[in-house]
């Protein structure tokens, strides 16, 4: 059995994860890792993708996924939102013959090796950052990042280099440094097809004083799908295939053999694929876009760290070099009997002098089934053909929720009307706005649709949303509004609003991602509306039975109960029966959005969504005590002295735990 996972009983308290060393190539646990900047190193920087349905996390030094070293924070999750994880780690490999002081060698520098669940990242490439952080860089033109330059809606850009004779774990000879930069640029969009692969563009110059000959690039890659938190149970369940017509390696879960009848699709349904899109200088007919001489090579081995077969940079070289791109896989590679990583490549550059570059692509893609994620790495490689110009919706509009009593206010703005799009016949081609609301991330209820009165569409007109007159709110002014009635106090809700064009004979009518300004909101009375209702202070729901409507099936520690109808500005202190200080927190409305009870907002885990819109008079409790516990069940009395009269409410509420529960 190959490694499994350290699984500590306060899972809450443990910042990583480790797999454990069980055969004699594995080390013993690596210690859990809190977050990338413990590494201590400020230049070593992590971010993860938020615009589209895929979160990954990527780093500046090569480094690709989070190795599992949080519980929370995605390695490369699909669809965002799901928990549903596909990779433990990748890396960029170049491999080349090059020249040093010492004289001419076969060199490969790696940015991921097999390697134990949660050791630190930095410890596992042999690139050094060049710059402090990942720059971002949009399209949008309200985005903050917005710059002339951004490829996509979200460009992730850093440098890295293999100049600083790093040794990477589970390598067995030193790095010996090639003169390498590389400067990745990641892109991302969140509409239509698009919104399922990241793009990974590669620009690989030689920074050395002498030409690096037989280049080859190439992506190592362990994919694993499962549910997280808990990755134990995946590393041996992997369903891995080479599509050679693709030039994609993809992967999907496989509960046991035989494929694909014992795989338990409901399990884990998304596909996640590794797709070669080809090299940015090289243009030939061939499907791969290869020049003659150069070639793909695929390589798939069971998962072994330190493994002598694979310990020397001449042997990663003959990996990549190999010309091997298998029809399938051989049956120790299978669900059940094997541990697959891969490693696909392509090359060579003949020669690649002092101050030249050239370019590697490849795309994380997935999919529902077979059929869609070929769909999708389809058009990843026609975006790539086309350097990236894509045609695009309008852009969503800039949004502001407003939460109340039962109900949503939902302001926005008119730039869209302005946009333009250059790959259409008709560049000011917008159409109209679509309101979602509900309680999924990934799929919010369509409740509204307002179009131009023109020949296309439901010719609604904007009548219905225009306000008299605009309104300015935090320095944006928003001249539409849409009021949502009927939703449940205390419930969270997804809001976005998107826009949409006209399309042409060439392209169907294209709508603006979710990413750009999905919303998380919760209902509840406001300061104003508690003042009118005369009903006070109250704690809901009362008694808290085991779990509320909102956290069923969570962990105990993303439960919550709530205060509402507080006072702007307050003191809350809870105690026993017995006069024991429970808990205490001061409390302002005007700037509370669910911090510290994770069930409300958890940012490590709620990627791309902006702290929950809360009305101003209500408060969530995670029912864990000033010294870090959960509290047991019992009845609690509680106090709100209001900062303002200096009036002191107080009550009482019961909660009943379950002995079952898990923190």
């Amino acid at each position: 059995m190959r490694g499994r996972l350290v699984l500590v009983l306060l899972l809450a308290a443990l910042p990583g994860i480790a797999r454990a060393a069980e055969s004699d190539h594995e080390r013993r646990d690596a210690p859990p890792l809190r977050a990338q900047a413990t590494q201590g190193d400020s230049a070593y920087d992590l971010k993860v993708t938020h615009n589209n349905l895929i979160g990954v996390s990527i780093t500046n030094y090569g480094f690709t996924g989070n190795n599992f070293v949080s519980l929370d924070s995605p390695s490369c999750e699909y669809p965002l939102g799901t928990r549903f994880e596909h990779l433990v780690r990748g890396g960029v490999w170049v491999g080349a013959k090059a020249i040093d002081q010492n004289g001419a060698f076969i060199g490969v520098t790696t940015g991921a090796l097999d390697g134990v669940v949660g050791a630190i990242l930095k410890n596992s490439t042999e690139w050094t950052p060049e710059g402090r952080e990942i720059r971002v860089r949009s399209t949008l033109l309200k985005d903050p990042h917005f710059d002339r330059h951004a490829v996509s809606e979200q460009d992730f850009v850093s440098t890295y280099n293999d100049r600083t004779p790093l040794h990477a774990e589970f390598s067995n000879e030193p790095h010996r440094p090639m003169g390498v930069e590389v400067r990745q640029e990641n892109y991302s969009w969140s509409f239509s097809d698009l919104k399922n692969f990241i793009i990974f563009h590669y620009v690989i110059k030689n920074v050395g004083d002498a030409p690096l000959d037989s280049v080859y690039t190439g992506f190592y890659s362990e994919l694993a799908s499962g549910r997280a938190p808990y990755h134990s149970p995946w590393f041996s369940k992997k369903w891995v295939a080479w599509d050679n017509t693709d030039s994609m390696f993809r992967e999907h879960y496989c509960n046991q053999p035989p494929v694909p009848g014992g795989c338990n699709y409901d399990y884990i349904p998304p596909w996640m694929g590794v797709k070669i899109l080809g090299m940015r200088d090289v243009r030939d007919t061939t499907d791969t876009r290869l020049r003659p001489g150069q070639i793909i090579s695929v390589g798939c081995w069971t998962y072994s760290p330190g493994d002598p077969s694979r310990a020397l940079d001449t042997q990663r070289y003959a990996i990549m070099n190999s010309g091997t791109r298998p029809d399938t896989l051989s049956s120790d590679l299978m669900p059940g009997t094997g541990d697959p990583a891969e490693m696909v490549s392509i090359g060579p550059f003949v020669e690649i002098d002092p101050g030249d570059s050239v370019a590697f692509d490849f795309a994380l893609v997935g999919g529902d089934d077979i059929p869609t994620i070929h769909r999708y790495a389809a058009v990843a490689q026609r975006a790539f053909d086309n350097d990236y110009v894509v045609p695009v919706p309008p852009p969503s509009p800039q949004v502001r929720v407003v939460a109340r009593d039962g109900g949503l206010d939902i302001y926005w703005e008119n730039s869209p009307e302005s946009a333009v799009d250059p790959t259409s016949p008709n560049p000011h081609d917008f159409e109209g706005y679509r309101v979602y609301v509900g309680e999924s991330q990934l799929h919010p209820t369509r409740v509204a649709e307002f179009d131009l009165p023109d020949t296309t569409g439901f010719n609604t007109g904007f009548g219905a949303i225009t306000l008299p007159s605009p309104v300015t709110i935090d320095g944006v002014t928003y001249q539409y509004k849409y009021r949502v009635n009927a939703l449940r106090n205390g419930f969270k809700y997804y809001v976005a609003v998107t826009s949409y064009d006209t399309g042409n004979p060439v392209i169907e009518s294209l709508e603006s991602g979710f990413g750009q300004n999905l919303t998380l909101a919760i209902p509840s009375p406001t300061p104003a509306e508690s003042q009118s209702s005369g009903i006070g202070v109250t704690v809901f729901p009362n008694p808290y039975r085991v779990e509320a409507r909102w956290d069923q099936g969570q962990l105990v520690r993303d439960h919550y109960l709530w205060f509402a109808n507080l006072p702007p500005q307050c003191t809350i202190r809870i105690y026993t029966l017995s006069g024991d200080l429970v808990f205490s927190t001061e409390f302002n409305g005007a700037n509370y959005h669910g911090q510290g009870t994770r069930g409300v907002y958890n940012p490590q885990r709620d990627i791309g969504v902006a702290p929950p819109t809360l009305s101003g008079a209500s408060y969530a409790w995670d029912m864990v005590s000033r010294q870090g516990q959960a509290v047991a069940t019992g009845l609690y009395i509680y106090s709100v002295e209001d900062h303002a009269t200096g009036k002191r409410t107080v009550g009482k509420f019961l909660i009943v735990k379950s002995d079952r529960e898990q923190f």
